[in-house]
């Protein structure tokens, strides 16, 4: 029988290291604690699963559950350099130590982040800040060329540490190839506080929650999602995916943003989970034993003068293949409070309100896509503003397969006196810088 390693020894601490466990993040309360802040929710964003003090650090002595967070299990670690965590005893004497301990496993991801600028250089009018590498060292008291030998990001604005944010999700796509599995799950969640043990998945997206009281993405999630879609396709090319399977919940503007980011035209198949653990996205094709999908959608134009500027102009279009009826019309609302700036005005609807048959799903997305597509082509236009009630899957896969319109999206936010839909952002999928162009 093999003796398992005392606690708090360095082979324990090597057994601790899990390439889908969170990243850490040390550094000075007194001058890091918004760039930290602003670190944990880029990394969150990319899909990096973070362990930050002020989401998840249980009560209790602190030193001692510092080190428990470090030995418990984590897949990486930023330290981030600022000019006060020289006095910082416990990133000294307990972080740094207990991070460099893991660092030797090849699976354990360790960047410094730094705000300690070297002396100016570059050739152009305008001197380019250059880091201080030996400032890492300096201030924590370390031996020279401890930490100045790991790679180095400056974190002086949200650029960098957006940076810091896409080389963090690169080297854990890096990690996850190494498993095997080309099946990479993307596990997704833009309503709920992203408190407490993350799930131990490949990719961990969470953004800000809605502000108190209100149902629509805080505006502030669509800058750092927008980066993550345009670096997803690079993310599944790093691990070694044959397929993206995602599975959460998430605002149906930011489930067809998610889906314009692989659309049917890139080379990775994707289905969606639901929250009964259904897979949407399989096509009847591949099942030649069920019975061939029929549509059940109806198309109806709704009664409206059109823009008078003419060709160009975008469409509105409704899809609502829920279940339940809608407690309102938010979208004729819409429409009668915006008189001549569509072209034409459609709704999509089930004729029988039904449950979807996850089987049907890829053949109803079809189904929907070529009918706003015949509308867009009718008015001579690529501009199309959508609203949508439909399931979490269902956006997926209509953001997978709209990818040659232009799209404005609205989120339906009942939060105040009267129900409306709110514009979110725009996306066009194959233009290159990823699908969101407009927020």
């Amino acid at each position: 029988m093999v003796a398992s390693p005392p606690p708090g020894s360095k082979s324990a601490a090597l057994a601790s290291v899990r390439p889908l466990a969170p990243v850490f993040v040390s550094y000075r309360t007194s001058d890091g604690s918004d760039i930290a802040a602003a670190l944990a929710w880029a990394l969150r964003a990319t899909g990096v699963p973070v362990w930050h003090d002020v989401t998840d650090l249980p009560p209790g002595d602190t030193e001692r559950r510092l080190q428990e967070a470090i030995t418990s299990g984590l897949s990486g670690a930023v330290l981030l350099i600022t000019p006060d965590i020289r006095h910082s005893r416990v990133v000294r004497e307990i972080e740094v130590p207990g991070l460099l301990d893991l660092e030797p496993d090849p699976a354990f991801t360790f960047a410094i982040g730094s705000t300690i600028a070297g002396p100016a250089g570059g050739g152009s009018s305008t001197p380019v800040a250059r880091l201080d590498y030996a400032a890492p060292d300096a201030l924590l008291n370390q031996p020279a060329g401890t930490l100045e030998r790991f790679k180095q990001y400056p974190v002086f604005d949200d650029a960098g540490i957006a940076g810091l944010a896409r080389e963090i999700a690169a080297q854990r796509m890096a990690a996850v190839r190494s498993l095997g599995n080309r099946d990479l799950l993307l596990d997704i969640q833009t309503r709920l506080d992203p408190r407490g043990t993350p799930p131990e998945v490949p990719l961990a997206v969470r953004t800000r929650p809605p502000a108190p009281g209100r149902r629509v993405p805080d505006p502030a999630i669509w800058p750092p999602f927008a980066a993550f879609l345009t670096d997803l396709p690079r993310l599944l090319s790093i691990a070694g995916a044959h397929r993206l399977r995602i599975r959460g919940g998430a605002h149906l503007t930011v489930a067809f943003a998610l889906g314009a980011a692989v659309p049917t035209t890139a080379r990775w198949a994707v289905t969606v989970e639901d929250q009964t653990g259904s897979t949407w996205g399989e096509s009847l094709a591949e099942s030649p034993e069920r019975t061939p999908w029929q549509s059940t959608i109806r198309e109806e134009e709704q009664a409206y003068k059109p823009c008078a500027a003419g060709v160009g102009a975008p469409v509105a279009v409704y899809v609502d293949v829920v279940p339940s009826p809608s407690p309102g019309d938010a979208f004729a609302e819409h429409i009668a409070g915006h008189p001549g700036r569509y072209a034409r005005v459609i709704r999509l609807y089930q004729t029988r309100r039904e449950l979807i048959s996850p089987e049907a799903a890829s053949a109803l997305a079809t189904d929907l896509s070529h009918r706003i597509r015949v509308c867009a082509g009718l008015a001579s236009t690529h501009r199309v503003h959508l609203f949508l009630r439909t399931p979490f899957p269902i956006a997926v896969m209509l953001g997978r397969s709209l990818n040659t319109l232009e799209i404005t999206l609205y989120e339906w936010d009942d939060a105040g006196a009267i129900s409306r839909y709110v514009e979110t952002a725009t996306v066009a999928s194959g233009r290159g810088g990823g699908p969101i162009v407009a927020r």
